[in-house]
């Protein structure tokens, strides 16, 4: 059955393999942005301290755990509590 196939065909199927791994990487990818985003074990109780809260957002900033952009978002929301 291989033997038919011509170069046409493998082609094919391989970009269809190839599309399949991009998609299955994207849907690993997107769980472990997800995973990550649904972890509040680190992020400050609302009503705490802001400055306690600003040292915890740089720390979860530094450790990776947060985008410079969803930093920044946070970062002017406390400071307009103080």
């Amino acid at each position: 059955m291989l033997n038919n196939l011509t170069g046409w065909h493998v082609l094919i199927i391989l970009a269809v393999l190839v599309a399949l791994a991009v998609v299955v990487l994207l849907i690993v990818l997107v769980a472990l942005r997800l995973g990550r985003g649904s972890s509040r074990a680190g992020q400050p109780a609302p009503g705490t301290d802001p400055v306690a809260a600003l040292q915890a957002l740089a720390g979860l900033r530094d450790e990776g755990l947060l985008s410079e952009t969803e930093y920044e978002a946070k970062r002017q929301e406390l400071l307009g509590r103080i």
